[in-house]
């Protein structure tokens, strides 16, 4: 059982989580981290020193929320029974959206803190984007250039890359209007195995005919 020290420090990590997700690292003072966490100004000061400080314990954080690392880092290691880059792209997208489609609370915040930083004037903060959005984004262009390993001008995979991602996420992020559009209370497997068919065929579709 956690000691009263240690879950308060936990208290403060998913507030900073939560706060970070909805407003951005500068819209968040330790005051309202404090507030939401039902602690004290000085006990951020304690566990954490700065804001900096927490806003890396943060990150960490997004790191630790699911063994299988889906949100921060989507894309599945891959076995040896998955062989062509067509093969891998379903698989990936596959896993992507199911997990999108069940996110946790904090998952959810997680993908906000991500949304926050992406949109960030002057681009994420850069230990965030190193620790958190590169690793997978490289896998996905990978997997990219594995189908069209013709293409070798490296902002065109960026481009592609961004794109298969961001459809992906989206499904968490639009959840409630996926689920209005379609007339459901919630999204089930068979639902999201077929979202994932989709989008991996469209974006085949639109890999082999880029350059045509």
């Amino acid at each position: 059982m956690k000691s009263d020290d240690a879950q308060l420090k936990q208290r403060l990590l998913d507030a900073a989580l939560q706060l970070f997700a909805k407003h951005g690292r500068d819209g968040v003072s330790l005051r309202d981290i404090a507030e939401k966490a039902r602690a004290t100004h000085g006990s951020i000061r304690h566990h954490f020193g700065t804001k900096d400080n927490l806003y890396l314990a943060a990150i960490m954080q997004l790191k630790s929320i699911d063994s299988s690392l889906p949100v921060v880092d989507p894309l599945p290691r891959l076995g040896s029974k998955v062989e062509t880059g067509e093969e891998k792209l379903r698989h990936v997208v596959r896993h992507f959206v199911a997990f999108q489609a069940k996110a946790s609370e904090n998952q959810f915040a997680s993908l906000g803190m991500i949304r926050a930083e992406v949109t960030r004037e002057g681009g994420p903060d850069p230990v965030f984007y190193d620790r958190i959005i590169r690793p997978g984004h490289e896998r996905m262009k990978q997997i990219v250039q594995s189908i069209r390993p013709d293409i070798d001008d490296d902002e065109t995979l960026e481009i592609l890359a961004f794109n298969i991602i961001f459809q992906c996420v989206m499904i968490r992020i639009g959840n409630g209007i996926v689920l209005k559009r379609l007339k459901k209370q919630r999204l089930t497997r068979r639902d999201t195995d077929r979202i994932a068919g989709l989008i991996a065929d469209t974006t085949l579709m639109g890999l082999h005919q880029l350059g045509e």
